[in-house]
């Protein structure tokens, strides 16, 4: 990714690829389930922090690890890169299935975790606004579902696609249903949310059709003092769609001195 340096860190015996970019406060992203579009969206961000973007295990420039099945298993995985990095306190933001890595983060580690954002967070079921299920869908319908903007993909998908492209994406979509097959939520997590103790940013586009925008009440009855942002006619890959998305993050967790 252009930009940023990469470093591997050998975590839990997986070797983790880690992307920085930038000095200051430092700032940790976890991403959704797939890395096509990479992450220099987010660059704008290295002006102000030290921008850091671990590849999940299973993604990206990441080692596999079969053994995740269970969100937690990338909160302690995140919690010995965080040391590994030797990071005290942070702003955190995940997005898609990273927030929901990034809200359980948070509950543990409250004196940590300075300031949260969640973009378009998967963990909550809300029965009248589901999480789409990427895997019912034929592969050709899931760009169409995930972005507003189909121009985010232009460069990043080779046309016709190459067998090394194909099975990245097989490698990918494996990985994400150990953790995501039987369901795209925690039942456990609204119990727990009250532990959050940072200020927070609920962050989404009101044309998201993976996690539909009508699930940020349900967030932010559980997290009551958190400020939100709806951008829109932007889709689910709010960062790439939109550099709204990512002036928000820097504003919210670096507000101008009196702010």
């Amino acid at each position: 990714m252009s930009g940023y340096t990469q470093t591997r860190y050998e975590l839990a015996g997986v070797e983790v690829a880690v992307y920085e970019a930038g000095t200051g406060p430092p700032l940790l992203f976890l991403h959704g389930a797939g890395t096509i579009t990479g992450f220099d969206s987010l660059l704008p961000l290295a002006e102000r922090f030290r921008l850091v973007v671990p590849h999940h295990p299973g993604f990206g420039d990441s080692a596999d690890d079969p053994a995740v099945c269970d969100i937690h298993d990338y909160e302690r995985l995140y919690l010995d890169l965080l040391d590994a990095l030797g990071v005290g306190e942070l702003t955190l933001a995940g997005h898609s299935m990273g927030g929901w890595i990034a809200a359980t983060l948070a509950i543990s580690q409250g004196a940590r975790v300075r300031r949260l954002v969640l973009a378009a967070p998967w963990g909550l079921r809300v029965i009248e606004h589901p999480t789409l299920d990427l895997f019912s869908l034929p592969d050709a319908e899931v760009p169409l579902h995930l972005t507003a903007d189909l121009s985010v993909f232009a460069g990043k998908v080779p046309d016709p696609p190459t067998p090394e492209f194909l099975a990245d994406r097989y490698r990918e979509s494996t990985s994400a249903a150990r953790l995501l097959w039987g369901h795209t939520y925690d039942p456990s997590l609204p119990r727990w949310l009250h532990r959050i103790s940072a200020p927070a940013l609920l962050l989404w586009g009101d044309a998201d059709r993976v996690v539909p925008v009508g699930q940020l009440p349900s967030w932010r009855s559980h997290l009551p003092h958190a400020e939100e942002r709806v951008l829109a006619g932007v889709g689910h890959l709010l960062f790439d769609e939109s550099p709204d998305a990512v002036a928000a993050v820097a504003g919210f967790a670096l507000p101008p001195p009196g702010g």
